[in-house]
């Protein structure tokens, strides 16, 4: 898979100014007047999100194979993974191949537009000047079920429409053993609550004046931003600080100042990129193990 940081240096060097009709192929515009840039926001390379589309299905082929740098083989050689374990009987995948795209662009002045397309998921997001957004995207769910949702963000707040199955919340059904539990505990827990008005805790009133009598203060420890001295020194530190042995608080040192990064200068400039490139992925060729649910299963090694 050609590495994006790299084929972004390659489309800087080699784009020319491309039409923003009928974007095509590989290229990157910076440096865009907002002007220049909107006409590409206005007419991207596509508007509604759906999965790429597989363009090649190949057999995974070792190292150690014959066909190893053969037409025949695909754009991953050697070594496979899955789910952390090296595939060891690659005879039993195919390594399929899919023509994923993604363009990305802003104008400089709060507009921008993207969008990706993958085996797997795609979305596309569009913001206006104003601050509206516009957006969608799909997804794979269960048993390769489409999800699609539609987004928008305006003055009156996010809205959302989607195809995501409803979950019908039903009451929960009590069973029979639980709900004598229950009764038999607010049962018992009544008759504590009524007895404790009748008699309260004795104890408390007792431990009230014991603190009245001996005027005990709280712990150094206690005390809300309080310095504790060490216990050799905890005596003199009583007597050194006010008569009552409460410890004083220190205020905070002051925190340095908020670093804030300039200002841009300069009049607003914008850019817009879309590249397309061959995403692999390795899948079982026994339509059964490509259940989401078996994914995680752990890769057998071939009888054969």
């Amino acid at each position: 898979m050609l590495h994006l940081g790299t084929f972004l240096a390659v489309a800087v060097v080699l784009s020319a100014a491309a039409p923003p009709d009928g974007i095509s192929h590989n290229f990157i515009e910076l440096d865009l007047s907002p002007e220049e840039a909107q006409k590409y926001l206005n007419s991207p390379p596509f508007t509604e999100p759906k999965l790429s589309g597989r363009i090649a299905t190949n057999p995974l082929v070792r190292y150690d194979d014959p066909r190893f740098r053969s037409a025949e083989a695909g754009p991953t050689l050697g070594h496979y993974w899955r789910n952390g374990h090296e595939i060891e009987n690659p005879e039993d995948f195919v390594e399929e191949v899919y023509d994923a795209v993604q363009y990305h662009g802003q104008d400089g002045l709060g507009a921008y537009a993207y969008g990706y397309e993958t085996p797997e998921s795609a979305k596309v997001e569009n913001r206006i000047r104003s601050g509206d957004v516009t957006g969608s995207y799909t997804f794979k769910g269960d048993n390769d079920e489409l999800i699609k949702v539609r987004y928008w963000s305006d003055s009156e707040g996010f809205h959302q429409e989607d195809n995501i199955p409803k979950v019908v919340l039903k009451p929960v059904e009590e069973a029979e053993d639980v709900r004598e539990a229950r009764l038999a505990h607010e049962k018992a827990w009544q008759e504590a609550a009524a007895a404790a008005r009748q008699n309260p805790d004795p104890l408390g009133e007792y431990y009230n004046n014991y603190n009245q009598q001996y005027d005990f203060q709280p712990a150094a420890s206690e005390l809300s931003d309080a310095v504790v001295a060490a216990p050799g020194q905890a005596r003199e530190a009583k007597a050194y600080y006010n008569p009552q042995g409460q410890l004083p608080s220190y205020p905070s040192s002051p925190k340095p100042d908020k670093y804030e990064e300039p200002e841009p200068t300069g009049p607003p400039r914008g850019f817009f990129y879309k590249i397309q490139y061959p995403v692999s992925i390795t899948v079982p060729k026994n339509p059964e193990d490509r259940v989401p649910s078996n994914y995680g299963r752990a890769v057998q090694q071939s009888s054969k």
